[in-house]
């Protein structure tokens, strides 16, 4: 005679065990993904920052120096933060990258290390 409750048993066990897979990678699929330099670029809003440090490196082809600058990053409505970032600058711009000077930049307010220049004197190297 054929164990009904066994069945029904093995039945549920194989059932529950399905649904707990599927369960747990709907869960993973939610990971959150990384931003690409688009969306960060589309998210920066217009900021200010005083270069604390720049370093220059040598020129490359095109006439571009890369820099690397220090900067005391003033975003609106949040406190001053320090950044470090390295653009490519035009070697005819670069006193608007000396220690001291203010710059007009663009920051994105929810990774506020991405830092991009005011201007098609400079790129930021990504």
């Amino acid at each position: 005679m054929v164990d009904i409750f066994g069945i029904v048993m093995a039945i549920v066990m194989v059932g529950t065990a399905v649904w707990v897979l599927v369960w747990m990678r709907r869960l993973s699929g939610k990971k959150k993904k990384k931003d690409d330099p688009q969306t960060h670029r589309e998210r920066a809003v217009w900021a200010w920052a005083r270069i604390v440090n720049s370093i220059h490196g040598a020129a490359g082809l095109g006439g571009m120096v890369r820099v690397t600058l220090d900067l005391e990053v003033h975003l609106p409505g949040t406190p001053m933060y320090t950044a470090t970032t390295t653009w490519l600058v035009e070697q005819e711009a670069l006193e608007y990258v000396e220690i001291g000077k203010e710059i007009s930049l663009k920051a994105d307010p929810q990774d506020p290390k991405y830092i991009y220049p005011n201007g098609s004197w400079a790129k930021v190297v990504e």
